[in-house]
């Protein structure tokens, strides 16, 4: 087997690798492996197809992963629930930390109230949501503007 042929299956194995975990972790070797490759199978010495793996596949890594990450939005998972922060709703049942009581409805769906700053905040008054914890959503009065 020529070395050609050996970092032909290194770049094989390392875009499989890549395919299945799709999680920009070895695609880089693919590319040190195909230059290597190319670099076998003209005959260059082994120690210039190692540097050569070693060099663009760290090249690759280095310039294009944070490129990559940024407009692939890798590891970043947004969920439905993303959307309820900001949100404006009607307090259902009074909001008071110390009496564990506080209910907003969303949709059809009936959410604990917790008060972000531990003020009370009464039924029928207009609150924003400002993050979900569990099955609480933590809100503040909303701010009216005149």
């Amino acid at each position: 087997m020529s070395y050609g042929m050996f970092w032909v299956i290194v770049a094989a194995v390392a875009l499989v690798v890549e395919i299945i975990s799709l999680g920009l972790s070895s695609i880089w070797f693919t590319g040190g492996a195909i230059v290597a490759a190319i670099i076998g199978y003209m005959n260059g010495p082994i120690w210039l197809q190692i540097v050569a793996f070693i060099v663009v596949s760290t090249v690759l890594l280095l310039v294009m992963r944070p490129l990559a990450k940024k407009h692939l939005a890798i590891g970043q998972e947004k969920t439905n629930t993303d959307s309820l922060i900001g949100r404006t709703e009607k307090v259902l049942v009074t909001v008071d930390n110390n009496a564990g009581t506080g209910m907003i409805k969303l949709g059809d769906v009936e959410w604990r109230a917790v008060s972000d700053d531990g003020s009370v905040i009464p039924e029928g008054t207009l609150v924003v949501i400002q993050r979900l914890e569990g099955t609480r959503l933590y809100v503040r009065r909303e701010v009216e503007t005149v």
